[in-house]
């Protein structure tokens, strides 16, 4: 630190070179000024960690130093954002691109930070919603957003800026950011009308598109396509029931590869109405999924979840909801559409008390596999966003101990997560503000919701956890067929 010590002596932000303050730009009172560091310190900070980075030797610092690294480098990369930000906002405001002959500020920015010119002007677009969200910018100045995060944030607060506090918190947890960005989407549903939700559905559903290309580097074949979000559910769904088929069959032929593979498989074999081949045997003949293509329409079930007064009102209050999990709001209108369709499965506020349905073995009832889904889209432990490779796990009382199939013992994890508590020795309790993941040396990781929309509020499940052998404690779970 004594190079930015130094430095720090060789100037005031009132009158030294490289630190000043505009005229109006701070202080009490007519033509008053504060004092602020001046731009040499900075640069000398600069320096200090330049200077680090140059002679860091990994191999040299413990694990734990390694992670302790890790979250300081990453504090500053955001407060760097932060003071980026800021500055690109000044100098935009002083004009200072065209004194470098370039014709917007974002293309200025864009050739000082080798970044794009959309990368820049997101920049540019942070130090607006700081200037006009007070909470934005004050996590953006304590080193608590991404740029990601606070780019999210930032334009949920300007359609719904009643929600500010709460995405901020959702930011600045353990949530992840698909987490965080689904969220942002829920507030800024909340903030449009049911006549705006109708236009944008229809926005969307004119600039629907489907593209393909060849990959010019490998030749690979690609294609990218913008789906309303209903016809995104369904496309989604078709594929998944699709992939199941397809793991099974390379199971059945010796094979393991990724889950992106099989839905590459699972998408192939929905357009073309053919089996995908699964490999070569050892007799060098190509194995192929032999089920029958009977031509029949398929009937992928899709989930909508929806507030059963608005349903039947024809207009959601507030903090009602209307949404196909996974994919996001819908407009009401369409979710009537969809009720004329037996591939719908509805999620209202009144139905059928899932709660006290009880497996007699291992295998979970549908309407305890609807209720789970429900409760938790993802993986549970604080941090992990897996939607997919999710697993059933008797969370409290193990089923080799007589644990019940019940909804206050069960807990959807991912793979990875499921096999690190039950034989790593993690632990995973329910608190009433959400998950607790305990690590072996006692470490404790929490969310305060369990939930990734923001209709968290109204699905049970969030009292602790029970002591074994008790009555089933969960309340009613809102759902029915």
């Amino acid at each position: 630190m004594a190079l930015a010590e130094q430095l720090r002596t060789k100037g005031t932000a009132t009158g030294a070179p490289g630190g000043s303050v505009a005229p109006g730009a701070g202080g009490s009172g007519a033509g008053g000024s504060v004092e602020v560091p001046p731009v040499a310190e900075v640069s000398g900070a600069v320096e200090v960690l330049s200077a680090f980075v140059a002679g860091f030797e990994p191999a040299r610092f413990s694990g734990t130093d390694a992670e302790t690294l890790v979250g300081l480098f990453t504090r500053a990369s955001r407060l760097c954002e932060a003071g980026k930000a800021l500055s690109a906002k000044r100098a935009a405001d002083a004009n200072r691109h065209e004194a470098s002959g370039f014709k917007t500020p974002s293309l200025w920015l864009a050739s000082v930070t080798g970044d794009s010119v959309g990368d820049a002007m997101d920049t540019l677009d942070l130090a607006t919603t700081m200037e006009h969200h007070p909470g934005v910018e004050d996590s953006c100045r304590r080193g608590k957003l991404s740029k990601a995060r606070a780019k999210a944030v930032g334009e949920a607060v300007r359609a719904n800026p009643d929600a500010e506090g709460e995405l901020l918190d959702a930011a600045e947890g353990p949530e992840t950011l698909r987490q965080v960005k689904e969220r942002c989407s829920y507030a800024k549903a909340r903030a449009r009308r049911a006549e705006d939700d109708d236009a944008r559905y229809r926005a969307l559903h004119r600039s629907r598109a489907l593209r393909t290309w060849v990959d010019g580097t490998d030749g690979a074949f690609r294609l990218d396509a913008r789906l309303t979000p209903d016809a995104g559910a369904r496309v989604r769904a078709a594929i998944e029931a699709e992939e199941r088929a397809v793991f099974e069959a390379a199971r059945r032929a010796g094979e393991t590869e990724p889950a992106a593979a099989y839905a590459c498989d699972a998408l192939v074999a929905l357009v073309t109405g053919r089996p995908t081949p699964r490999g070569t045997t050892t007799d060098g003949t190509t194995t192929t999924d032999q089920r029958a293509t009977t031509g029949a329409p398929r009937r992928d079930a899709i989930t909508l979840r929806v507030d059963l007064d608005a349903l039947l009102r024809g207009d959601l209050g507030d903090g009602q909801v209307c949404e196909i999990p996974g994919v996001g709001p819908v407009p009401l209108s369409l979710a009537t559409d969809l009720l004329g369709e037996a591939i719908c499965h509805l999620v209202i506020t009144d139905g059928c008390d899932v709660t006290t349905t009880c497996g007699l073995g291992r295998n979970v009832p549908v309407a305890l596999q609807r209720a789970l889904r429900e409760r938790d889209p993802v993986c549970v432990v604080p941090g992990c966003d897996q939607p997919r490779g999710i697993e059933i796990d008797h969370r409290v009382i193990d089923f080799k101990d007589d644990g019940p199939t019940m909804l206050w013992n069960l807990a959807r994890l991912c793979v990875h997560h499921h096999r690190l508590r039950t034989h790593q020795g993690f632990v995973l309790e329910r608190r009433p503000a959400g998950w607790l993941w305990r690590t072996p040396d006692g470490r404790e990781i929490t969310n305060g919701d369990s939930r990734t929309t923001t209709g968290a509020d109204r699905v049970p499940g969030t009292a602790p956890d029970p002591p074994p052998g008790t009555p089933d404690p969960a309340p009613r779970l809102p759902l029915t067929e």
